[in-house]
């Protein structure tokens, strides 16, 4: 999985740890994080593909391991910008969202192993539960229109898991080139990338997938480089981010568009405002919204659904990117990997940004049932919260 002025503000960091056990097995508890402040802000197309489907393999059900629990004490926060962590060495958690029981939902990618990873689920209280450790690399998770949670296993041989709010796994697959984002679609299934490097590490076999809440799997696609998120957009179709331009040697990404029949539109390139686009989300404004770097430059994109692309800032390293309930966008800034240097944006859909935190490799962001964000911190174990 792919990992990339201000006006100064103060908001308070509160630290909550908690114990946090992996499969029915007890965790130790995590060392507090002294309270750290921190604040800013600054102010093409050609169809392709032919579909081509196949059915998934026999799905395999997964029982989870007996769920852990460990409750933490409710914080109390109401500033905009004030953090909450929960959890302690949780093993990488990657992906995350809002579930359908009132909980969010994250992904554990595993650590080292590649077969180590869990999918748990955390209460606006703190209550860290996970299932499954066996997992092969869970990285994005979605809901789906079924009443489950969706997730994609990214290994070479990747797989697409669904989950029960009860902890039930079922894989579908088993031959995917490395599925990476998922979400589901305006046409009641689920639509998800696949990035397509092949065991050299070689991109240009990339693919948009989609799948039935029965698991039936179609491809589109088969020449993308290295597609990476996708969103349902505003328009009825798919919106999703490349890394790379095909056809070209280490040229500019793009923003993707796939109809719900398959038909798919590339848009920039070719010395655009992106050359490498990471996560993609519906705006408010009815545009969608994506991190992205150009050079060394890294900063927040706007799509129009013509394909008109604005970017906005200049940050560090931003990835995870979510519509957020105060009418601005939300993101992560991974920073430069080093304990601290992370942090939460906000962007208005004017181009104003304000940044908070100090945190450790902060990766997705989701919106939650209780009206604030919810974050995973990979560098760190944790979930985080932030007050919109």
């Amino acid at each position: 999985m792919s990992t990339r002025s201000y006006h100064q503000g103060a908001f308070t960091i509160v630290v909550l740890a908690v114990f946090c056990g992996c499969g029915g097995s007890s965790g130790s508890s995590g060392a507090p994080v002294a309270p750290i402040l921190s604040g800013g802000s600054v102010p093409s197309t050609a169809p392709s593909a032919t579909p081509t489907a196949r059915p998934s393999s026999s799905p395999s059900a997964v029982p989870s391991s007996s769920p852990s629990a460990t409750p933490s004490p409710t914080p109390t926060a109401s500033s905009v910008g004030t953090i909450t962590e929960f959890g302690s060495a949780l093993s990488e958690p990657a992906g995350i969202t809002a579930g359908p029981d009132g909980n969010l939902w994250f992904t554990e990618l595993g650590g080292g192993a590649n077969t180590t990873g869990q999918i748990g689920r955390i209460t606006t209280a703190g209550v860290v539960t996970q299932f499954g450790g066996s997992l092969s690399a869970p990285a994005e998770i979605t809901t789906g229109p079924d009443g489950n949670l969706w997730f994609t296993e990214e290994a070479l041989n990747g797989k697409i898991g669904r989950i029960t709010t009860a902890g039930v796994i079922t894989e579908f697959g088993g031959s995917l080139l490395e599925p990476a984002g998922i979400t589901t679609g305006p046409d009641g299934n689920l639509w998800f990338t696949e990035e397509g490097v092949n065991s050299m590490g070689i991109a240009g076999s990339g693919k948009i997938g989609r799948i039935t809440t029965a698991g039936v799997i179609t491809e589109f696609g088969g020449s993308l480089l290295e597609p990476q998120g996708i969103t349902a957009g505003p328009d009825g179709n798919l919106w999703f981010t490349e890394l790379s331009n095909p056809g070209t040697q280490n040229s500019s990404g793009v923003i993707g568009r796939i109809t719900t029949a398959g038909a798919i539109s590339q848009f920039g390139g070719g010395g655009s405002a992106v050359s490498a686009g990471d996560l993609i989300t519906t705006g408010p404004d009815g545009n969608l919204w994506f991190t992205g770097s150009s050079g060394s430059s890294s900063f927040i994109g706007r799509i129009t659904t013509v394909g008109v692309i604005t970017d906005f800032g200049s940050l560090t390293a931003p990835y995870g990117i979510t519509a957020g309930p105060d009418g601005n966008l939300w993101f992560t800034d991974e920073g430069n990997l080093s304990a601290g240097s992370g942090k939460i944006g906000r962007i208005t859909t004017s181009g104003a940004i304000t940044e908070f935190g100090s945190l450790s490799n902060p990766t997705q962001i989701t919106p939650g049932p209780d009206g604030n964000l919810w974050f995973t911190e990979t560098g760190n174990g944790k979930i985080g919260r932030i007050v919109p």
